[in-house]
């Protein structure tokens, strides 16, 4: 069945590759689709596309896989989400082909992320990575940033560095948050407040379930139980410390419109985490183009977060989708008019992504 919806798929871009040359710039709308095809593991034939060659590299003390093609060619930072197996996750390694079969120099790296850990250390080693990518004897011109989901996010953190300036052309993100108390105001409440404006997320059951397993490592061990407690409803709140039942109180509220208020309230440490992984905090400082996609029923990253970064950077360009699940295409050929309209969308994302290296 997965295979008759993949080539159900595939007919659809092979009829929206029919009128490519249609609409100018035909050459990076072309390698667009391609790329787009590809990364989404559809049979799309792509007679043109660069050969390349792949090995594990160290680019200024950050490991990761290099992806080259033949010749000097416009480099590609890749930074994958917080899935387990980094960046040899299936879905990195085929957006990592597609995009070096296009002729892109793409950089994959090692990240602690992978294992769900948030680190101040990833940041550098993205920062790192923009740097030496750009000076990198296979690459030429400055080095576009595209990351997936929470590597999105880290991935504009980075792009505020002041390590970075003149090595960047673009950063390009899918599925990525903006702001990390966004993320807890949606996943408790199950609303985005955005300019005043409710914007519903139907969250991942567990959502908030992860939620209070990293709050309880916010907290000293000898706290931890009864913390615990508090939020299972089995202990009172009123017996937690002052920090800790700043923490209990934000996660168990449900009114969104007192969601940064409680926040406010954290013990600085706890705030300054909160800050130094969220894209808003460094908004004013991220002076390259960003163009993003996220899908409006994302399970895991609320769709309200693309919105709050579409208010803070308004010359961002944003595309939207609803048959992806997070970073996953869901369709199938009896959705067909849906389906094309869906690729139609990460269709021009793609070509943002292209056509700011073409």
């Amino acid at each position: 069945m997965r295979g008759l919806r993949l080539l159900g798929t595939a007919w659809l871009i092979a009829a929206a590759a029919a009128v490519v040359g249609l609409v100018p710039p035909v050459q990076a709308r072309a390698k667009a689709l391609g790329v787009l095809g590809e990364a989404l593991g559809l049979p799309i034939p792509r007679p043109f596309a660069s050969p390349f060659v792949r090995g594990e590299v160290s680019l200024d003390g950050v490991t990761g896989h290099l992806y080259v093609p033949a010749g000097r060619s416009p480099p590609v930072l890749l930074v994958p989400g917080a899935a387990p197996r980094g960046k040899d996750d299936p879905r990195a390694v085929r957006l990592a082909r597609a995009l070096a079969r296009g002729g892109r120099a793409v950089f994959v790296p090692d990240l602690e992320l992978s294992q769900r850990r948030f680190v101040t250390e990833d940041i550098d080693r993205i920062a790192r990575a923009v740097v030496a990518l750009d000076a990198h004897p296979v690459t030429e011109g400055p080095v576009q940033l595209v990351g997936i989901s929470y590597g999105g996010s880290f991935g504009l953190v980075a792009a505020a560095d002041p390590r970075v300036r003149g090595h960047l052309v673009q950063v390009a993100v899918f599925g990525a948050y903006w702001d990390l108390v966004g993320v807890i105001q949606a996943a408790t409440t199950g609303v985005s407040l955005v300019d005043g404006r409710q914007v519903r997320w139907p969250a991942d059951p567990r959502a908030e379930r992860v939620l209070r397993r990293v709050a309880l490592r916010l907290v000293p061990e000898g706290s931890r139980g009864d913390l615990r407690e508090a939020l299972a409803g089995t202990g009172s709140p009123a017996s937690l410390p002052g920090e800790d039942r700043a923490i209990h109180d934000l996660l168990v509220n449900r009114d969104p419109e007192l969601t940064f208020e409680l926040a406010s309230r954290l013990a600085p440490e706890d705030r300054g985490l909160l800050r130094r992984f969220s894209p808003s905090s460094v908004a004013s400082r991220i002076d390259v183009p960003v163009v993003a996609m996220h899908s409006t029923d994302d399970p895991a990253v609320p769709f309200g977060e693309v919105l709050r970064l579409g208010a803070a950077l308004p010359e961002a360009r944003v595309a939207r989708v609803s048959l992806f699940r997070h970073v996953d295409l869901q369709t199938s050929p009896l959705r067909a008019v849906a389906a094309l309209r869906e690729l139609a969308e990460a269709w021009r994302f793609s070509t943002w992504v292209v056509g700011a290296q073409e």
